[in-house]
């Protein structure tokens, strides 16, 4: 099992990817202005919420004592694990609307 140490560290390290993936398709989606569809707003709004979603969880888990982390994480780690999934996946549907709306 992967230390509390490397966990947390593999979390910054998604979120702050994540970060920066919807940095950068925001970016892109308001320079479109108008002409960016409800359908890639919308896409973004959830990646946005998602990544939100993972920070308070990432919080919480950080401010936990060493017993309530491996508790936590015990409960979460699939439910991590699927949201990542999630995010990744939706990232790469997310850029391909974007690259196909501005190819």
């Amino acid at each position: 099992m992967a230390s509390r140490e490397e966990i947390q560290q593999s979390m910054e390290n998604m979120l702050a990817a994540g970060d920066k993936k919807v940095g950068e398709l925001k970016a892109k989606v308001e320079a479109a202005g108008s002409d960016a569809s409800a359908e890639m707003k919308k896409a973004l709004a959830d990646a946005e919420d998602k990544l939100a979603a993972g920070k308070e969880k990432f919080m919480e888990l950080k401010g936990a004592s060493d017993d309530k982390f491996d508790e936590m994480w015990s409960d979460t780690k699939e439910n991590f694990k699927k949201v990542s999934e999630h995010l990744e996946g939706g990232w790469a549907a997310l850029s391909d609307k974007v690259k196909s709306f501005f190819a």
